[in-house]
């Protein structure tokens, strides 16, 4: 098979003199002849003809373009699916404080804190502090310190990336708050991929499509970013059923351990106590001190009983008449009711009893929002049967990753259903996308996943470790520097484990006598390896840690 083969100019012109001179009669090859000169020239020439085709197949190379070019070659090899990870912003935990312990003091998502050199850093989880909130910062005891919450720089790259205690200003305070900071070093910051991981990554991309093996499921989610908070995902590990191989679990993770948000379908407890059915001749009427917050049309029941019924009429201050087209038993308990204003109807839109509900014989609905978060209870209620049970022998069957509700017996015309649940946001939702695609989108989101499995997004757990540590300092060292040192090492070690890494004892060890100034030391906490579980995590904290 023919090859390129670049040629030099000292490969060319000693073969241009040896044809020149055997084929006429050109006898002086001097370095002062003219004849001699003409010939460098043109070998010259052609010396640059074949750099500048080695250039040109460089450029064509996956294993040698670079810059630009590279990005064209993904473009070419996989056109809108593959592109350079832009810079990641740097992600940690912050730590709020208050001055005293009484009350519910709450920190917004996106309040915004800084450095004293001023890098902003804004909060993308809530943060709360109640009288039983636990110890965060040392020696400030129950009810002031607020959990771990979630923060992103505002400027991505490298420079987010901040050594721990250093974020100590707000740039606007919370009312209720005193304090910040962040008990961890704020890592996880990268500037734009590099062309050597952007060239193994698209190599390992192509390796697994076709396959769709749990490798491509694992690399097809990592360095996405979500846009909206900048939550970038860092960690990824996929856990096969050993038995059912079309399941999977993506676990994910943006390097905080906080990556999971979530929403829920509307639903607002009334104020007011209701009492069912009333104890009036028409059993429908609900009877109850307070409708402000209840209108016809919205949903009403017993809170955590999944039995809902549409509002038809209002008596303000006195009753609210509910529909029940199957004739279902009323609940006859009195207590607190909840009041969904605007729920999710599955049926809306069909046709059927003006628009709304089944026209007959619908077995297969969507639920507008997806992932569904299968932990937290969902209901699914039918006008005609009630609160409906999941399950193959029971009334339907759902898939939590796309939405997809099949029910067992066909819904019924007039029928209508109702769906009030959990679903996950976010970096879950944007992940769970990224793996199923998007029906709408294929362009965007053409999916990673083959047809016939299954693949659950979610975070994993995230276990704090403990651990305790007794140093030696050599002489001419500042015990309490070395402390701090060694602290910082810790956390850098257990804080940059993925999804499922395990902490060893040998290497928190080495990490520690790596610190300038320890001599020997001592680990008493953790007594053995921590192995971890595929969707477990650690972490851990300033408090966590004991230095001596």
């Amino acid at each position: 098979m023919p090859r390129f083969m670049t040629k030099r100019y000292d490969q060319i012109m000693p073969k241009m003199i040896a044809k020149i001179v055997s084929r006429t009669r050109l006898s002086d090859i001097s370095d002062s002849a003219v004849a001699k000169h003409m010939m460098a020239a043109v070998a010259r020439a052609i010396d640059e003809l074949y750099f500048s085709a080695s250039l040109l197949r460089d450029l064509f190379s996956i294993d040698r373009a670079t810059g630009e070019d590279l990005d064209a070659r993904a473009a070419e090899i996989l056109p809108g699916l593959i592109f350079r990870n832009l810079a990641v912003k740097a992600s940690g935990n912050l730590v709020f404080s208050r001055a005293g312990i009484v009350g519910v003091t709450t920190i917004p998502i996106g309040t915004k804190v800084k450095t004293a050199g001023g890098s902003v850093f804004t909060t993308t989880s809530v943060g709360t502090i109640n009288a039983a909130s636990p110890e965060q910062i040392v020696g400030h005891g129950v009810g002031r310190d607020s959990n771990l919450t979630a923060a992103v720089a505002d400027v991505a790259g490298a420079a987010g990336k901040v050594a721990d205690g250093t974020i100590i200003k707000f740039v606007a305070k919370p009312a209720g708050v005193n304090e910040v900071t962040n008990p961890s070093a704020f890592d996880h910051g990268e500037d734009v991929e590099t062309d050597d991981h952007f060239r193994s990554r698209i190599k390992q991309y192509v390796a697994g499509l076709a396959r769709s093996t749990v490798n491509a499921i694992e690399s097809g989610v990592l360095g996405v970013q979500d846009p909206d908070t900048g939550q970038t995902i860092l960690f990824s590990h996929a856990e096969e059923d050993v038995v059912d191989r079309g399941e999977v679990v993506l676990y994910i993770d943006d390097g905080t351990g906080s990556a999971e948000s979530s929403a829920a379908t509307q639903g607002t407890a009334l104020a007011g106590a209701y009492q069912w059915p009333g104890g009036v001749a028409d059993p429908t009427v609900v009877l109850t001190n307070d409708t402000s917050d209840v209108s016809a049309g919205d949903f009403i029941g017993l809170e955590d009983d999944g039995q809902f019924f549409e509002v038809d009429l209002i008596v303000a201050g006195v009753s609210a008449r509910v529909k029940n087209p199957g004739a279902l038993t009323l609940p006859t308990d009195a207590g607190i009711g909840v009041s969904y204003g605007n729920p999710e109807i599955m049926t809306e839109g069909l046709g059927g009893g003006g628009g709304d509900a089944a026209v007959g014989g619908e077995t297969d609905l969507w639920l507008d929002n997806v992932p569904v978060k299968s932990s937290v209870t969902k209901y699914i209620i039918s006008s005609t049967r009630g609160l409906l049970v999941e399950g193959a022998a029971a009334d339907y069957i759902y898939n939590q990753a796309d939405g997809h509700v099949v029910f067992i017996v066909p819904l019924v015309a007039d029928e209508y259903v109702l769906a009030v649940y959990t679903y996950y946001t976010g970096l879950i939702a944007l992940g769970q996308m990224i793996v199923d695609g998007d029906p709408d989108d294929r362009t965007a989101y053409p999916g990673i996943r083959a047809a016939g499995t299954r693949v659950i997004v979610q975070t994993p757990t995230v276990l704090i470790q403990n651990v305790t540590v007794t140093v030696t300092v050599k002489e001419g060292y500042d015990h309490p520097s070395v402390e701090s040192d060694v602290s910082d090492a810790i956390k850098e070690y257990i804080n940059g484990l993925g999804i499922s890494g395990d902490v060893l004892r040998s290497e928190l060890i080495r990490r520690v006598m790596s610190v300038a100034g320890v001599f020997n030391c001592t680990l008493t906490a953790p007594a053995t390896d921590v192995v971890l579980l595929d969707d477990q995590m650690a972490r851990t904290t300033d408090v966590n840690i004991s230095v001596n």
